[in-house]
């Protein structure tokens, strides 16, 4: 099965909205087994938006295509007109939908706005698909590969030479009701040969130590699974293993991960902090946060995890001196002898938290987060981690980037892992 995407946008193609809606359709499909094979972001254009469906059905042989945007009642909304020019079809009044629109928004208290009766047409010739979460119902056309249309009705019986057309808002949330609902229950009606797909998780490590680290696996299997390194902004890197072998997949897993194992964190969509959670609970243990540079960030992804309050007592962000010493208890002495951002400030703000919250852990930050503050002893990202538990003290010193947003993200990272490090090997 060949599967493109269409969105539609002069919005897109500008950066003014960022096109969601491509990535999460690629990944539903892919949790069901189903690759998709091309991309294509358009203009609000009506001969751009059929020479690429044109393009999509006869240069990539796509067996469904799948395209999202200008299905709204405004004037650039026009994806239906160039759906009906594609498939030579022509649409009518609905009256019956038209009483629906009408009352939804009587209900709301709102005029019904004239521009809304284009959206109250239906094809005469393809299905119209409902809209369970908005107004704009999408289109689902078919058509066979000897350019031949085809009923929807003829394709659902089984025509193995069928491509279904499917048109859907560019609203996130209406696009993922209908795709949901109607357009994967059809795709997956002709679906043969499903992927495998799994994801290792990793943090800590540069996606080309990893490649080093396994490249030989990479190519002894290259012809029978495709591996990918895939770089998450500030959370590590994710190797993906994607086969129709099933056995192949875990195989390899189980090749890759002794190899890397200090690196990983989890599979597919666990998530770092979920992870520390469940070691948390497992462990029955209790952790609090003193943050100087991040801000309060590190706590915030603890406490991102549903049921946190078992394991997080609170935390304090003490960004000024001043707050260090007396809220936290670090000694005003120690400050001016080694400086706020120092090894010293970052254990003594790890102990005393935990001592202050009476919690199994406690986690000091400290650092120049930039861009200004640096010196040439203490430059821009220099960042120390504290981290106090069972009567030890682990601290981690980080020389990171000029940059002050990726430097409290990353910070926050790096100390998640260290903290699943610690409790892994406890």
């Amino acid at each position: 099965m060949r599967v493109g995407i269409i969105t539609i946008g002069n919005e897109l193609l500008s950066g003014f909205t960022v096109d969601r809606n491509a990535a999460w359709i690629g990944q539903q499909l892919l949790s069901s087994g189903i690759k998709v094979n091309v991309h294509h972001t358009i203009p609000d254009d009506f001969g751009v938006i059929y020479d690429t469906l044109e393009y999509q059905f006869r240069e990539w042989r796509c067996d469904q295509i799948i395209v999202t945007g200008g299905l709204g009642p405004t004037v650039d909304d026009i994806t239906v007109s160039s759906f009906l020019e594609y498939f030579d079809d022509s649409h009518e009044f609905d009256k019956e939908y038209w009483e629906i629109l009408s009352e939804r928004f009587k209900r709301l208290n709102f005029k019904m706005p004239n521009l809304n009766k284009n959206q109250a047409y239906k094809s005469k010739r393809g299905i119209m698909i409902p809209n369970l979460v908005g107004t704009a119902r999408g289109l689902h056309y078919t058509k066979k590969h000897d350019s031949v249309l085809k009923s929807v009705k003829g394709l659902i019986t089984g025509d193995k030479n069928r491509v279904n057309f499917f048109a859907l808002p560019g609203v996130p949330k209406e696009m993922k009701s209908m795709f949901t609902n109607y357009v994967l229950p059809e795709i997956e009606k002709s679906l043969k040969n499903k992927v495998v797909c799994k994801s290792i998780r990793t943090t800590g490590v540069p996606e080309s130590i990893l490649q080093e680290k396994i490249t030989d696996i990479i190519d002894a299997n290259k012809e029978k699974c495709d591996i990918a390194f895939l770089p998450h902004r500030m959370l590590g890197v994710d190797i993906r293993l994607t086969s129709s072998n099933n056995q192949l997949v875990e195989d390899l897993i189980n090749s890759i991960v002794p190899r890397i194992k200090k690196y990983v964190y989890g599979y597919d969509n666990d998530k770092l902090e979920q992870v520390i959670a469940d070691l948390l609970i497992q462990n029955n243990l209790t952790v609090s946060t003193a943050e100087s540079c991040t801000s309060g960030l590190l706590a915030s992804r603890l406490t991102d995890v549903p049921g946190s309050s078992q394991y997080f007592k609170g935390g304090s962000v003490c960004y000024s001196n001043k707050l260090k010493i007396n809220d936290i208890g670090v000694d005003k002495d120690l400050i001016e002898r080694y400086g706020a951002v120092s090894e010293e400030v970052a254990e003594s703000l790890a102990k005393n938290i935990a001592k202050k919250n009476n919690t199994d852990i406690g986690i000091g930050i400290t650092g120049i987060a930039g861009p200004g503050g640096g010196t040439e002893k203490k430059p821009v990202g220099l960042v120390f981690v504290g981290i106090f538990y069972k009567n030890n003290l682990y601290i981690k010193r980080y020389n990171l980037t000029p940059d002050r947003i990726t430097n409290r993200e990353l910070t926050v990272t790096l100390c998640l892992n260290e903290i699943r490090k610690i409790l892994r090997n406890s």
